[in-house]
């Protein structure tokens, strides 16, 4: 045992990989599944909502609202129920989040108004940016409790797999829109108003079914050893989650840092981790730049290049159209964005957050530089091309996922300490949804210069791959050894700082 970890905290991190882990990334998994769900699910029905109440022609500015409210929302949730995961417990305000999009999810479906039909979408958008608040705030939450329940061989692949989710929500969001316009195909336009409501609604049944596992889950130790200070519970409740006897130590917390050594944004905080904060931050805000606005105007890009039709070409029937944006939606998530995601899952805690997160960025660069470049000369004009570009698109997104987009969920959640964890994670996350939010307005704005905004994201991708050399490498490491919490270490402040770990193989359940 390393000097000064206390057993408790040392049995989780020397761990066999067992049931318990897996069930806490279905937990946890569950909350980002219902995330991108609904965040994605919004821009499959934007056309739907267009057509009901906007003649087909939803104004530019519309769009552009109903597409990004709910990341207004996630960055106060990410900030206020970080802040309270660290004050309150972990577990504490789990189950708040939940509540809030179970039951925002349910009222998105069901927004109505007595005045104009254009109001609904004035409603919707009420209950969107809620359903953004308990979004952001699942972010800190859901990657604190992961870090801190996962042994240290295998925590960057345990996290990743709870961000995984995502991928599926987004395939879900496909998969759902698909087969709800597909069953009101040969039904009446007017019953448009339905498809997209349902779509909506059905991100409450994701959320809705893991609240009650969340609830039995116990506080993690390191909130309870290190933030509390009470060892006694921590070592019972993880020795009824290991099943096997933790002797608590009452006098070794004490070699551990006080809780009241340094606060968030401290002089001695900013010594220590002030460069961690600000890289995290600016890594997150780049990529999600990215990554947000070609995921929202996705269906806006290739009904450019050709892969989708326009509203004219669909024959006026908006469910049509929804089965051909959904069907392309589904097939870029099942080839780019879940290998990207399980690509991570594999190999993070074998290669390394930083070099994962280098190549993402750098691939990302690649990639849209060959999109961009010939884009108003080859892509739009010859549309003999689109379906190389959907290939590109899709490499893209691989690399957005085996890349930036999980490692700078995943990173955050380990360079803190315990006292201040889910605070940082949140603060981090914040910068991303807000990057998310100027990519959404951006590229609305910027439509018919596509291929110039492309350009930017490169930029953006370069901006985070400089920053991303600021953080330190964290695989192999018990989380006390890396943000200095045994007595006599000290926080890595480099990448290269931190000897690279040797490889150890999973051991089986």
């Amino acid at each position: 045992m390393a000097r000064g970890q206390l057993s408790v905290l040392y049995a989780l991190d020397v761990a066999r990989t067992q049931l318990y882990h897996f069930m806490a990334i279905v937990i946890a998994g569950m909350g980002f599944f219902t995330d991108a769900y609904d965040f994605f699910a919004i821009s499959l029905v934007t056309d739907l909502i267009g057509y009901q109440y906007y003649q087909g022609h939803t104004p530019r500015g519309v769009s552009a609202v109903i597409k990004g409210i709910a990341l207004c929302g996630a960055v106060p949730g990410q900030l206020v129920f970080g802040w309270l995961g660290d004050k309150m417990g972990r577990k504490r305000i789990y189950g708040v989040t939940l509540i809030l999009m179970v039951v925002t999810s349910l009222a998105s479906g069901l927004s109505f108004s007595k005045r104009l039909g254009k109001n609904v979408v004035t409603v919707l958008c009420f209950f969107r940016f809620w359903l953004g608040v308990g979004i952001g705030g699942d972010y800190p939450l859901s990657a604190t409790i992961m870090s801190e329940y996962a042994n240290k061989k295998r925590r960057g692949a345990f996290i990743a797999a709870v961000f995984a989710m995502q991928g599926f929500g987004n395939l879900a969001a496909g998969i759902v829109g698909m087969v709800v316009s597909a069953a009101f195909l040969n039904s009446t336009t007017s019953n448009a108003d339905f498809v997209w409501r349902i779509v909506l609604m059905f991100g409450a049944v994701p959320a809705a079914l893991t609240y009650y596992w969340r609830m039995k889950m116990p506080e993690t130790a390191r909130y309870t050893a290190l933030v509390t200070k009470d060892v006694k519970k921590a070592a019972s409740d993880m020795a009824s989650v290991l099943n096997e006897d933790i002797v608590p130590e009452d006098e070794a917390v004490n070699e551990l840092a006080p809780p009241g050594q340094y606060g968030l944004f401290s002089s001695e905080f900013r010594r220590r981790h002030g460069v961690h904060l600000l890289a995290t931050s600016v890594c997150w805000l780049a990529v999600d730049i990215t990554f947000y606005s070609l995921n929202l105007f996705m269906k806006d890009i290739f009904t450019n290049v050709g892969l989708l039709p326009t509203p004219e070409e669909g024959n006026n029937n908006p469910f049509q159209r929804m089965i051909k944006t959904t069907a392309l939606h589904t097939a870029i998530a099942l080839c780019g964005t879940l290998p990207g995601y399980f690509g991570t899952v594999v190999f993070v805690d074998r290669i390394g957050r930083v070099r994962i997160q280098i190549l993402g960025f750098t691939m990302m660069s690649v990639l849209i530089i060959c999109l961009a470049a010939p884009y108003d000369h080859y892509w739009t004009k010859q549309h003999k091309n689109k379906y190389g570009f959907a290939v590109m698109y899709g490499m893209t997104t691989f690399f957005a996922n085996f890349g930036p987009n999980t490692t700078t969920f995943i990173i955050p959640a380990e360079i803190f300490p315990a006292r201040l964890r889910s605070s940082c994670h949140g603060i981090a996350g914040a910068f991303g949804k807000i990057g998310a939010i100027i990519g959404v307005f951006a590229l609305r704005y910027t439509e018919n210069h596509v291929a110039r905004t492309m350009f930017g994201l490169v930029g953006c991708n370069i901006v985070g791959l400089v920053f991303t050399l600021l953080l330190p490498e964290t695989k192999g490491k018990s989380l006390e050894e890396i943000t200095g919490e045994i007595e006599g270490q000290r926080p890595q402040h480099h990448a290269d700082a931190a000897p690279s770990a040797e490889h150890t193989q999973v051991v089986p359940v």
